[in-house]
């Protein structure tokens, strides 16, 4: 009896010590998994992430830009000396560069009792040579130049209407089908504030925005003696409203913008400065799309026009540049137009509009072709044409224009290869005193134009 005691006992300790080994074997049953869910509430391409109900679409871009300039330089002047009106004609230059640029874009949403709200970032990379690079602080730019860097082209917050952050400036309309640029606004990394759009119902909606300008406005010209004790500043948000107009054949758009400026002599006290003086600038524009399905599906035509009052970025600059295109398109501007001239006791604007017009066109499903016609002009103070600033002499009145054909083959959607060729044309009222021939010069005019190529592809995903 005791035998079969002990082997009882024995089999007992031996299923429980089994047991506890098979505890620490792995299971066969598999932990649940959160699969990746597809998120159809907001169009293709977006997924739930696991474990919560926010929906996320991962995007970005890769593109390569290759560019040959030639351009030409015009003087014209009459000498003082008596000598008669002068013409010369510089050396032509033919510039090369390259560019390689990355982009991330990530889009979240997440539906509340209140709206979507969504959030949104656009961080690009890039690396520039040669005349891409866009350096050289007299717009003729450095050969050998190259650059790299990191730039946010978007992070904004939208809900309920309101948008925070970074976001596309109100005041842009016209896109940049080009790989250069024309005379219209176009801000490729848009600028900060606080936006509401109200929708109002029959394609129409309008939008009031409050825009730091530190992102698109021209900054002031100093146009007094060196060592004058004032100084300029913005001293107050800029302002930018807009309605549009959507309907099936296209879209109307009305534009406008203002922004304060501050002149201060800082002879007096902080309290009781020797003057005091504010100057209002504005623009104000419309732009059109009108959709030709008649002619083939995908075809459009832009147009856009655009007058301002101290705000030459809503005009005659080159629209991804807020510097102006000096290198990449006209590769020597004598100086770029500002938007306000300041002197010892005034503060004074220069006077802008612009004429812009893009046509797009599909002859086949995988092949696009595009035409693009600017014309823009500004007109200087009076006093600026006398006054000397940052000692690179005066300057007057100008006008802009260039012209432009592009063909892209497109094998499929969001992916381009493309060549286009870009001609502008800057003319430009210009003196000072060390441009000196045969005496001095009383009257200087500039023309400074070229032909740009450039091949690009690019894929978005």
């Amino acid at each position: 009896m005791k035998l079969g005691k002990s082997l009882l006992l024995g089999s007992a300790a031996a299923l429980v010590a089994t047991g506890a080994y098979a505890a620490d074997l792995p299971s066969k049953k598999a932990a649940p998994v959160s699969y990746v869910k597809v998120c159809d509430a907001y169009g293709a391409g977006f997924f739930y992430i696991p474990g919560t109900e926010t929906c996320i679409k991962l995007g970005g871009r890769v593109r390569a830009d290759y560019s040959m300039s030639a351009a030409k330089d015009v003087y014209s002047a009459t000498s003082s000396a008596g000598v008669g009106t002068l013409k010369t004609s510089a050396a032509s230059e033919n510039k090369f560069g390259s560019e390689t640029r990355g982009r991330i874009d990530l889009d979240a949403r997440t539906a509340t009792a209140y709206g979507t709200v969504q959030a949104v970032t656009a961080i690009r990379l890039a690396r520039t040579t040669g005349v891409l690079a866009n350096s050289g602080a007299d717009g003729v730019g450095t050969i050998n130049s190259s650059s790299a860097g990191t730039t946010l082209e978007a992070a904004y917050i939208r809900f309920a209407g309101f948008t925070f952050g970074n976001a596309k400036d109100n005041f842009a309309f016209m896109p940049s089908i080009f790989y250069g640029a024309g005379h219209w606004p176009s801000f490729a990394n848009g600028t900060n504030m606080i936006g509401y759009t109200a929708v109002l119902g029959g394609g129409l909606s309008g939008t009031l925005a409050i825009q730091d300008p530190a992102y698109t406005a021209q900054k002031p010209i100093d146009a007094a003696a060196p060592g004058d004790p004032y100084y300029a500043y913005r001293n107050a948000p800029q302002i930018n409203a807009r309605l549009d107009w959507d309907q099936s054949w296209g879209t109307l758009s009305a534009k406008a913008a203002t922004l304060s400026y501050k002149l201060v002599d800082g002879t007096g006290t902080p309290s009781t400065p020797a003057f005091d003086k504010s100057k209002q600038v504005w623009a104000a524009g419309a732009g059109a799309k009108i959709n030709l399905p008649q002619l083939a599906a995908g075809d459009a035509l832009y147009l856009d026009g655009n007058y301002a009052d101290g705000m030459t970025e809503y005009t005659i600059n080159w629209g991804s540049l807020k510097s102006s295109d000096t290198s990449r398109n006209v590769g020597g501007y004598v100086f770029n137009p500002p938007s306000v001239v300041t002197y010892a006791n005034s503060v004074e604007t220069v006077k802008s509009w612009n004429l812009a017009a893009n046509f797009q066109h599909w002859f086949a499903p995988q092949h696009r072709t595009s035409f693009l016609a600017t014309y823009g002009a500004w007109t200087a103070p009076a006093s600026a044409k006398t006054a000397v600033w940052n000692g690179k002499g005066y300057f007057g009145n100008g006008t802009v224009m260039n012209f432009g054909a592009q063909y892209a083959f497109v094998p499929t959607a969001n992916f381009e290869i493309g060549i286009e060729a870009l001609y502008a044309r800057v003319k430009q009222d210009v003196a000072g005193a060390a441009l000196v021939v045969n005496g001095p010069l009383t009257v200087f005019k500039k023309t400074d134009s070229n032909w740009t190529g450039r091949v690009r592809a690019e894929r978005t995903f």
